[in-house]
């Protein structure tokens, strides 16, 4: 009894070292092609990100955000009603390009206009605008009081 189990053992043991020597070269050989194919992807990665760098210095700017700093000249706080019919007017300028927007039209899109916001009057007085991906209004508010000719 002790032979066979003796013979099963240097058997087994011969089995596993041939498989080790006949399977052991197909998993070097793909550990080294995972290890090159990590490589490629790595570079091409790079690659990527390098022309989507160039893609985005070759698109246009656009305007992607509108904002508004807006100061009330009797340091009261800003309805945001205001704010909202103010954004109305300047909203289309969102996704044009920044380079064909010519700055009187921005300057004058709201400089000395009259929003009327429910029984309120205000007169909207721009100090400056920058251009760029993100639109920037620097207004003065002034609440006017009594009848006063609406602006275009």
């Amino acid at each position: 009894m002790r032979e066979k189990i003796a013979f099963f053992v240097l058997g087994l043991l011969a089995g596993l070292t041939l498989m080790n020597a006949i399977q052991g070269n197909k998993f070097e050989e793909l550990y080294w092609q995972t290890e090159e194919l990590k490589v490629q992807l790595y570079e091409t990665v790079q690659q990527l990100e390098k022309i989507k760098e160039q893609h985005k210095s070759l698109l246009p700017l656009v305007v992607k955000e509108i904002k508004l700093e807006i100061k009330m000249e009797d340091q009261s706080f800003v309805e945001p009603a205001l704010r909202l019919s103010i954004y109305e007017l300047v909203k289309d300028l969102l996704g044009q390009e920044v380079h064909a927007l010519p700055y009187p039209l921005l300057f004058n899109l709201l400089d000395g206009r009259l929003i009327e916001e429910g029984d309120k009057k205000f007169h909207l007085d721009v100090e400056a605008v920058i251009m760029g991906e993100n639109l920037v209004y620097f207004l003065n508010v002034k609440k006017v009081n009594g009848t006063a000719e609406s602006s275009p």
